[in-house]
């Protein structure tokens, strides 16, 4: 019998009804080969109704989730104990069925489970960075390397985009011992004055039938030449969003030119580590579900969300959990792990950090500022999920018109900067 997604609870109904229906035929022959209802209800019914006890009792035990296991792992992993840091905070964040996406049924086989960044600590960490020193200061100050750091390709013309400014020297991190994470646009960004609707419809008309298919082959080749192959790939990043070229405007065109591109990479660098991300409490353009826009288990390596506490922040344990647990219309961290859990696939926090009160989100009231609790409970998930969890990296970031979330270099953020340290350097 074919499952066509959903819970595991949903599945227990579905194939209950379909074993009812069994029933039901298997007693029609059995009453027809007894010599009518009279003789069989007399001689065949007693035994029948013993093995039909055994039946349904084993038939309940197989499909009712079993203790210790996340109700809708189906097959998956299951959630990681809490220790150390996590054990000093209140219970993580429930991960309730209810919650839980379906898996779509068929389609190309999946991509082999990934391997997570290479590290020596509990969990892959990082930051996003321009720049050697940016990294290495940010490492000094936690007193942990940096596993990975996350990058920004320039948008303004292919060139740029499938041939970066990153790798060019040993500043711009072509000797860096750890991960690179690789943010790719899927197309350049408008000329000035350019509408941007027009654009994006063109752009990604072209892009859904393959137009651009060659670009993300040089992308893929300028991988190999860096010795990079394995990097992990931030295609489109925050699509659901309203704010880059490349948002998914159309889910479905999208969606195309998601698979157009990433089947591009990988059949010039295989290894490659392709990152789905979404962005946190946020629909698509039309108001719809961020998660339709998957493209398929085959061209996803990573299931990854940018997070911040903002809209609305974190003071407490269950504000953090209700904005984790959300989905999948403003869908939380928690909704994304889940996710990730029944495709089989790692997750990612590509970035995430504090934002300050003196921010748009902060004079709204919707911006948690320098908050270490945000920072305390965001540790508490990488280690709880730790199992799955490809990296995490902090967005240390002093620009007044963006988050002001820095820890270091300057220090923007006092108490979450002495939280992230202690926390950090005491997880090494």
């Amino acid at each position: 019998m074919t499952r066509r997604g959903g819970s595991t609870r949903e599945h227990a109904r579905e194939e209950l009804r379909y074993y009812g229906d069994e029933a039901h035929r298997w007693y029609d022959w059995l009453v027809e080969r007894s010599g009518g209802r009279a003789r069989f209800k007399s001689r065949v019914l007693p035994g029948i109704a013993v093995a039909l006890v055994l039946v349904l009792g084993l038939t309940a035990w197989a499909v009712t989730p079993k203790s210790g296991k996340h109700e809708d792992d189906d097959g998956g992993f299951a959630a990681a104990a809490s220790t150390s840091a996590a054990s000093a905070s209140p219970a993580g964040p429930a991960m309730a069925a209810a919650s839980a996406p379906a898996v779509a049924p068929g389609g190309p086989p999946a991509r082999p489970r990934a391997q997570p960044a290479r590290t020596n600590g509990p969990w892959p960490t990082g930051m996003s960075a321009g720049n050697s020193g940016q990294a290495n200061t940010f490492a000094s100050y936690r007193g942990r390397p940096n596993d990975v750091v996350v990058m920004f390709t320039a948008r303004d013309s292919w060139g740029s985009i499938t041939g970066p400014w990153i790798g060019d020297s040993a500043n711009h991190f072509s000797s860096f011992p750890g991960t690179w994470v690789v943010s790719v646009p899927m197309f350049p960004e408008p000329p000035s004055g350019t509408n941007v609707d027009t654009w994006n419809q063109q752009r990604m008309a072209e892009c859904a039938s393959g137009a651009f298919d060659v670009q993300f082959r040089k992308f893929g080749n300028w991988l190999n030449r860096q010795g990079r192959s394995d990097s992990f790939v931030r295609i489109g990043w925050e699509f659901n969003g309203k704010w880059f070229a490349w948002k998914a405007a159309n889910p479905q065109q999208w969606v195309q030119c998601f698979r157009h591109e990433a089947l591009a990479l990988i059949s010039v660098a295989p290894r490659v580590r392709i990152d789905w991300t979404i962005n946190a409490r946020t629909t698509l353009p039309n108001g719809g579900d961020p998660f339709s826009a998957y493209p398929g288990d085959d061209v996803v390596d990573v299931i990854g969300i940018d997070t911040y506490d903002q809209y609305p922040p974190s003071y407490d344990t269950g504000s953090f959990n209700a904005k984790c647990e959300d989905g999948p219309l403003l869908p939380g961290p928690c909704y994304v792990i889940n996710f990730a859990q029944l495709h089989n696939k790692l997750f990612s926090v590509p970035e995430w950090g504090l934002v300050d009160k003196g921010t748009p989100a902060g004079q709204a009231g919707q911006a948690g500022g320098d908050n270490p609790f945000y920072i305390q409970q965001m540790a508490r998930l990488f280690r709880q999920y730790r199992g799955m969890l490809a990296y995490e990296a902090y967005f240390n970031d002093s620009d007044p018109r963006n988050v002001n979330s820095s820890l270091t270099n300057p220090v923007q953020q006092p108490n979450g900067s002495a939280a992230y340290r202690s926390l950090w350097s005491a997880s090494q």
